[in-house]
């Protein structure tokens, strides 16, 4: 018999909403470098630009890193 541990999410929800999001801008790439509908890809392009902002407003830190990169190519 399973154990409520077996149902336990295996990701965070910012984890799962990035998932969404790498397919989605996987069906925009794909659109774009395929040559389909302008006006289709336009309709991909909002698509992304309302769902980064929901993601953004849903899993503000997520993402964010903990120190700035570096544009210093000195060793």
């Amino acid at each position: 018999m399973p154990t409520t541990d077996e149902f336990a999410p295996q990701h965070t929800d910012a984890a799962y909403y990035g998932f969404f999001m790498t397919g989605l801008l996987g069906l925009l790439d794909d659109a774009e470098l395929s040559g389909y509908s302008a006006a289709g890809v336009a309709h991909l392009r909002r698509a992304r630009e309302e769902f980064w902002r929901e993601f953004q407003t849903r899993h503000p830190d997520a993402w964010k890193r903990s120190e700035p990169l570096s544009t210093d190519t000195q060793p």
